[in-house]
């Protein structure tokens, strides 16, 4: 039988652990102190930065000196020890009403308000690099390579509704590529997840803060035509696309404006947002929001429990002589 710690890391400078003295999980992410910006986001979780509600940089539980290198980190490195936090969206927790959408973008958002009004671009604000804190929507936890799997690594997940329980928090983490900047200074160089920014070059100067913009207005894209799921082993599901979230079509249009100077800030594309959900009827909020590909019994099985789920996979393979499908969640 697998054990959790026979399934591989997802990344070599990565690792989850438990913290001794309190049991709270956490990633230890070993790092260089100059490529991997350490100072910048010691600064961003400095007491003074932490007093603000829209800081959310990852935070950083401690950072530990590794006293020898090697010839993976020829170079002085760190530990940064985080919490553990789970990807903003994946086929085994898609988001499922309007409103956790909504909650998820302002969060977002703000955060990179409060960067921008601290002059710091982050310049990689991608959907990978915004997760979500799982503690209440994930009670039993879940596996750090498997995030399908709770820790055992064998049983899968239970999640609640991010509506139906105490406001979750996201966060924004990999600052390697942010940097404070002078005002009215602009930047060459590309960076990100995301490789169709018109005005990203080598050799011509743009605005870095624009640049997280048109960063973001992606992932308003991301939510609204794709879910980006997570890999199974050497597998990727199918990308499918949500229905009720059309109405956020003119936020992603002026956030991905072809032209720099015509593309709202980040407070400005806030004040979009709000506006956009200010003409909703507020009922709407409460919609639940499905892949556009579902069936109808996908549907069905969507809304049913954990348990019912699992006896429902059982009975089929029960019927099909234990072939085909060998996890509950492939159920249509």
């Amino acid at each position: 039988m697998q054990c959790p710690d026979s399934i591989s890391l997802p990344y070599y400078k990565l690792m989850d652990a438990v913290r001794i003295k309190d049991g709270v999980e956490v990633v230890i992410k070993r790092v260089t102190l100059e490529e991997d910006n350490v100072p910048l986001l010691q600064y961003l979780n400095s007491p003074e930065m932490l007093k603000d509600p829209r800081n959310n940089a990852v935070r950083l539980l401690e950072v530990i000196t590794v006293p020898h290198t090697s010839d993976i980190f020829p170079r002085p490195s760190v530990l940064l020890v985080m919490p553990k936090l789970f990807p903003l969206s994946t086929s085994h927790l898609p988001f499922r009403h309007v409103r956790e959408v909504l909650d998820a973008l302002e969060q977002i958002m703000e955060g990179i308000i409060f960067l921008h009004e601290h002059r710091i671009a982050h310049r990689d604000a991608c959907t990978h690099n915004f997760m979500m804190d799982p503690t209440d929507v994930i009670p039993s936890g879940f596996h750090f390579s498997y995030h399908w799997h709770q820790p055992d690594g064998i049983t899968r997940i239970h999640f609640r509704d991010r509506c139906l329980v105490p406001r979750v928090k996201y966060y924004l983490i990999d600052f390697e590529t942010a940097e404070i900047f002078p005002p009215n200074s602009l930047t060459i160089g590309r960076y990100g997840q995301v490789k169709d920014v018109p005005e990203m070059s080598e050799t011509v100067p743009y605005d870095p803060f624009k640049l997280d913009v048109y960063q973001v207005g992606s992932l308003v894209k991301t939510l609204i035509e794709v879910i980006l799921v997570t890999v199974l082993r050497d597998e990727s599901h199918l990308q499918q696309l949500y229905e009720g979230l059309d109405f956020l079509e003119p936020l992603r249009d002026i956030m991905r404006c072809p032209n720099p100077e015509l593309r709202p800030t980040a407070a400005q594309s806030l004040e979009k947002l709000r506006d956009i959900v200010s003409q909703l009827d507020q009922t709407y909020l409460a919609h639940e929001i499905w892949y556009k590909e579902s069936t109808p019994s996908y549907r069905k099985y969507q809304t049913v429990s954990p348990d019912e789920k699992f006896n429902k996979w059982k009975k089929i393979q029960f019927i099909c002589g234990g072939k085909g499908s060998t996890t509950p969640d492939t159920i249509h």
